[in-house]
């Protein structure tokens, strides 16, 4: 069994992420990995027996956040380190005890590219989702052979008799779905109240269905009283995600940056069409595959209401047409052929030579007792032209 530790900066809360560390979690051993999993910004959850919470804060220091990650699997050494998240290298790398690191690129946030010139050097692999971001990654390391990356596409597992064919009775409202976190930070979920105030004079009926959580939650119930127009499911699972899913014509996305959100694979599968910003991800590509109309200029509400006005006057062909589409993409989203994929890439990244990376920062007193609130302060203050000298470069 080869030994994978996965970190992120969460794992049990709602994302696409972690939905996908949580499937590693279940299924690796069936496929020959055995794993570990580390979430630093989270608190215990008693439910991942193999997953450990380092209760990180803004106000802890460097050496006490180190302490907790270099603790959380005493005696497990592991032969590959899959880094989740672009976050914490500076402080956290040199944990490893020199195995193989892996960077896994999971949405196109913005800053990545510069991200990825200072990542890239201290990895042996890199894992992308999308075809944009193996671009990037290709790009930060033009001199690494083709066998140091994977292109991989997310893992879904609908369940088994999804309905092949759906058709929109006449004079039905038209459901549109948002699935995934109710927050501003990425998901700007506000944007669904402009969006509401547009589509109030529609001449269709017309239904927006939040299925999620988050701290937007609220905020939205007040803003959108209409339980008629505007329905809110929670967070669900199971065979009744999947059934809320079935009953939606489209998903909408009103996301600042993403990479190919899960729930939008997911909703294909069931037949729900994609409305996703045009923000050069894999989330959009989709959409313009099966129709040029679901790709909308990003950030631009009144762009999305018009082509929602529009997606209300098809005709059942292209409905047809374009539910076809969906599910048919979706089928590429094989589960078991993810985890034979990422686990084949591990391995070979285990046998291949490690590549010469530049040393890491040696965290000594006094720097290593600042926190991550201070750095945070202090990388802020060099980017307006302070200048500090930090004795804790590798010599």
């Amino acid at each position: 069994m080869l030994r994978v530790l996965h970190l992120n900066t969460q794992f049990a809360s709602l994302g696409g992420v972690e939905a996908v560390l949580r499937f590693h979690h279940e299924h690796d051993a069936a496929h020959g990995m055995d794993s570990r999993f580390i979430s630093f910004w989270e608190d215990p959850h008693p439910h991942f027996p193999r997953a450990r919470f380092t209760s990180f804060a803004r106000r802890l220091s460097v050496r006490e956040a180190r302490q907790r990650v270099a603790g959380a699997w005493p005696g497990f050494n592991p032969e590959v380190v899959v880094h989740h998240t672009s976050w914490g290298q500076p402080y956290l790398a040199d944990l490893d005890d020199s195995a193989r690191r892996v960077l896994f690129l999971h949405s196109d946030i913005p800053g990545l590219a510069a991200q990825l010139t200072a990542r890239a050097p201290l990895m042996d692999g890199i894992v992308a989702v999308s075809d944009v971001l193996m671009n990037r990654a290709r790009t930060a390391a033009p001199d690494w052979p083709a066998e140091r990356f994977l292109r991989v596409d997310y893992p879904i597992h609908p369940p088994v008799g999804l309905p092949t064919h759906r058709t929109r009775p006449p004079g039905s409202p038209l459901v549109l779905g948002y699935a995934g976190r109710l927050s501003t930070e990425q998901k700007r979920i506000e944007r669904f109240l402009t969006l509401s105030q547009k589509l109030a004079s529609a001449t269709f009926p017309w239904r927006i269905e939040f299925l999620g959580d988050g701290p937007q939650r609220a905020m939205l119930e007040q803003a959108l009283p209409d339980r008629t127009r505007h329905v809110f499911h929670g967070r669900q699972s199971g065979d009744e995600y999947w059934r809320i899913l079935q009953q939606w014509d489209a998903i909408v996305f009103t996301s600042d940056f993403e990479g190919t959100p899960i729930a939008l694979i997911e909703a294909m599968a069931a037949g729900t069409v994609p409305i996703h910003p045009d923000l050069g991800s894999g989330g959009d590509a989709y959409a313009r595959a099966i129709d040029p109309l679901l790709a909308y200029p990003a950030a631009d509400v009144d762009a999305l209401a018009g082509s929602i006005v529009k997606l209300a006057r098809w005709d059942a062909a292209r409905w047809q047409a374009a539910q076809t589409q969906a599910r048919a993409l979706a089928r590429r989203h094989d589960a078991a052929r993810y985890l034979d994929r990422v686990a084949g890439f591990l391995g070979s990244i285990r046998q291949t030579p490690p590549r010469e990376k530049p040393l890491l920062r040696r965290w000594r007193f006094p720097f290593d007792r600042i926190s991550f609130a201070q750095w945070e302060w202090i990388a802020k203050w060099r980017k307006r032209g302070g200048k500090l000298t930090l004795k804790t470069e590798a010599q």
